[in-house]
């Protein structure tokens, strides 16, 4: 049976977009995930779909391409026919929206970034380890581009970005996506990087702010969501407070609590940019030493302010810290300066976190 005649059994218009959408479900469950074969199927998803006959099979096609595809043909087919209800809409509004309302910017970029090397682009963003990002402008409106170095990875961090849709203005929201040309593309959220901050230019952030962030982390738990804690995951704006650049889907996590998780805020927000220490200095502890020392001192203030925020606002949340964490695996009192100031915060920390 061809293409065409299984669109017309299922009763599904055979458009190009229908036909990409329906390969990239297969992609996700017709084969091994984080396989070679669903890396395949996500690349050449776009090619696949111009197939109309499945036993003449267009010359045009890649022979990479045209391998997977009579390898996995009858899988295919017998995927769709159990599958007839299979919901292809958003797949298909993401195809074309991509196709008519990024891709000719995207390959604007692309052309641009063969030319000497990508990361001295005005557009350059940041890179991480599964690919580079760069800004764009379409409609008026910017929007950071990802570039990926690995699909079947791009496939599984676009699954919970679908789910955070509409969620809020401070969380990465996704625009469209492209498994052909390797990218992901989100609305561009204001601030600047938590790493860019230092203590030559700190992060004065509000107690307004902090409580939005914990709301943000609280409001996506309840949609099966949590944040990486990273530092370079989170921006901040001084108007606009903290925003979220990375989350992915809860899973199975025997040890997860949603009091560990907001406790995992302290990453960002109490950050404290390390120095290279070059171990083969003569002068190595010492110097290490005294980055311990100020590490500790500048973090204890900002982990009490923090717990009693989250007292005062989220006291069930507070209970779960407060049971699964101790003061001495938070602070090493070895390290504290005992001014009156600094004894009386350690002792606030020792109250909130016994043990």
């Amino acid at each position: 049976m061809d293409n065409e005649a299984e669109s017309k059994q299922f009763g599904i218009p055979k458009t190009q977009e229908k036909l990409q959408s329906q390969i990239e479900f297969f992609a996700d469950r017709g084969v091994e995930r984080f396989s070679k074969e669903q890396e395949g199927l996500l690349k050449y998803s776009s090619i696949l779909a111009q197939i109309r006959d499945y036993n003449n099979l267009p010359d045009s096609i890649p022979p990479e391409a045209k391998e997977l595809f009579l390898k996995h043909k009858d899988e295919y087919i017998k995927f769709f026919r159990s599958e007839r209800r299979l919901e292809t809409t958003f797949k298909e509004e993401n195809i074309k929206n991509y196709n008519e309302k990024f891709k000719p910017a995207i390959d604007v970029l692309k052309e641009r970034m063969k030319i000497g090397n990508p990361r001295l682009l005005p557009e350059y963003l940041g890179s991480g380890s599964n690919g580079s990002a760069f800004s764009v402008e379409v409609e008026g409106k910017k929007y950071a581009v990802k570039f990926s170095r690995n699909l079947v990875q791009s496939n599984f961090e676009i699954k919970p970005l679908i789910r955070a849709m509409g969620f809020q203005s401070n969380v990465a929201q996704l625009a469209a996506y492209s498994f052909e040309d390797g990218v992901v593309i989100m609305e561009q959220l204001p601030g600047k990087e938590i790493t860019k901050f230092d203590k030559t230019n700190p992060i004065e952030y509000t107690d307004d702010q902090v409580i939005a962030l914990i709301k943000t982390v609280v409001e996506l738990d309840k949609r099966g969501i949590i944040i990486d804690p990273k530092a370079s995951n989170f921006l901040y704006d001084r108007e606009k407070g903290f925003s979220v650049l990375d989350y992915q889907l809860r899973g199975e996590d025997s040890e997860y609590s949603l009091g560990r998780h907001v406790f995992s805020l302290l990453v960002p927000l109490a950050h404290y940019k390390s120095p290279n220490l070059d171990y083969r200095d003569p002068d190595y502890e010492e110097k290490a030493d005294k980055y311990d020392r100020e590490k500790y001192m500048y973090k204890l203030p900002i982990i009490v302010r923090f717990l009693e925020i989250v007292k005062s606002n989220y006291p069930e949340i507070f209970e779960q810290i407060k049971e699964e964490n101790k003061f001495g695996d938070i602070i090493d009192e070895n390290y504290l300066d005992k001014t009156p100031e600094v004894s009386l915060q350690f002792n606030k920390l020792k109250e909130y976190l016994p043990g």
